[in-house]
């Protein structure tokens, strides 16, 4: 039976919020004078980020409650709907209290539907210790980073004050995303995160909807490529596709691609160039330990090559001696036709040595935006109860000396990345 909520009633509930796709977290509702209102702690994002942070970009946005969760709407019944934010955006949703459950859904900007629900509690108090939680931090990524030297930095040490400071004022997993995200968003390095951990963290996992072909007409397709987390012969199976037909123009749309692993992406590589490219370096912690610089070419012979194989092998080679470098050998039929690349400031990790490499030595024409600048080798580590912590373990150079990560790549030609697409089929190809 539902519960009848009185849209005359005040009175405030506490509920556990469990959201499918991210961390846990505390709500408070209060019912007063027809409508609804839902909030996380008070002043938990002045808390993190200091008053005068949070004062800049309270000025600097439209929402009007920025808070890290802040919902509002009228109640009939045990029925609500409004504006739903978190932190600085914000969404339309609908909700539902039933017995001791609420079930709020929100509506996204693609028209897609997220559903999150929690449960009434008695009392509200910290999920876990996380001051404990923090020290497995500090411990995980002083024993695995790459750059050793970062561990000495004035950053580092700020970094550990201000997660021990606010350890005892954070109550749910979602204030410890926020306040790591934060802290952390500066560090001259990427591929450091926090998240929930998934059901099941196994490196060969593959997506079978990672990437398809759009066939332009007879002469010219796109391959678009959303994240680069299919297998080897997923990859290989598209690859047929595109030779079977013979088009003369390909298109690898890498827009909003966020990276992933090897597995597809030296197949496609593979299948473009016609001679073998030494591609770069990743010199792991025990490079920088006993040398304070990049390696370079008269260096490679310190490294392990690599030329493909599972994640497993990436990962032995990569945490053996000094790290590896890996070279890419052409397939046995390649592309004779011309190559495009859109990238965009979404297109980012595994993406870039590929961006990199076919620009470098003319195999492609990029087209688009500067890429993200987040090409470094990580790995997972699982902390307590479904946590996840993402570690950087190598480093990454280019075969010529320079460091995508905090860089980027510059495209060929400058488009807007909406209009790279529709430039590259009007202007480029005829």
């Amino acid at each position: 039976m539902a519960l009848f909520l009185s849209n005359s009633c005040v009175g405030q509930e506490k509920w556990l919020i469990k959201n499918p796709d991210s961390f846990d977290y505390f709500i408070t509702t209060e019912i007063k004078d027809g409508g609804i209102i839902g909030k996380t702690r008070n002043n938990a994002l002045k808390d993190i980020v200091g008053g005068f942070k949070f004062t800049l970009a309270k000025i600097g946005t439209s929402v009007e409650y920025p808070e890290i969760v802040y919902f509002k709407g009228p109640l009939n019944g045990n029925v609500f709907s409004g504006n739903f934010q978190m932190i600085f955006s914000q969404k339309r949703f609908s909700g539902l209290i039933k017995n001791d459950s609420i079930l709020i859904t929100l509506t996204n900007k693609n028209g897609s539907k997220t559903k999150i629900s929690g449960i009434r509690i008695k009392e509200i108090k910290p999920i876990r210790d996380y001051a404990k939680t923090f020290n497995e931090i500090f411990k995980l990524t002083e024993n695995n980073i790459y750059n050793q030297s970062f561990l000495r930095s004035k950053d580092w040490r700020e970094f550990k004050k201000r997660m021990n400071d606010i350890s005892e004022r954070i109550n749910d997993d979602l204030e410890l995303q926020i306040a790591f995200s934060a802290f952390a968003r500066d560090f001259p390095f990427s591929h450091y995160n926090l998240y929930k951990a998934s059901p099941k963290n196994n490196t060969e996992n593959t997506n079978a909807d990672f990437a398809k072909i759009n066939e332009i007409n007879s002469k010219t397709c796109v391959l678009k490529v959303k994240s680069f987390s299919g297998s080897k012969e997923q990859m290989e199976s598209l690859i047929c596709v595109i030779d079977d037909k013979n088009y003369q123009n390909l298109i690898i749309d890498l827009r909003d691609n966020p990276g992933g692993n090897h597995l597809s992406a030296f197949p496609l590589a593979e299948y473009i160039i016609d001679k073998p490219i030494v591609a770069g370096v990743f010199p792991n912690k025990n490079w920088y330990k006993e040398f304070d610089r990049m390696p370079n070419k008269e260096d490679y012979s310190k490294f392990t090559e690599f030329s493909g194989g599972t994640m497993n092998d990436w990962f032995d080679k990569a945490n053996r001696n000094y790290g590896l470098y890996f070279k890419v050998v052409p397939s046995i039929n390649h592309f004779k036709g011309k190559v495009y690349v859109l990238t965009n400031k979404g297109t980012g990790s595994t993406c870039e040595p590929f961006v990199y490499g076919l620009k470098h030595h003319n195999y492609a024409t990029i087209i688009g935006e500067h890429t993200a600048g987040a090409m470094l080798s990580s790995n997972e580590f699982n902390l307590e109860n479904g946590i996840t912590l993402r570690i950087p373990l190598n480093d990454y150079i280019t075969y010529s000396g320079e460091r995508i990560d905090k860089n980027g790549i510059e495209p060929n030609i400058k488009v807007e990345s909406e209009k790279a697409l529709e430039y590259t089929l009007n202007k480029i190809i005829e």
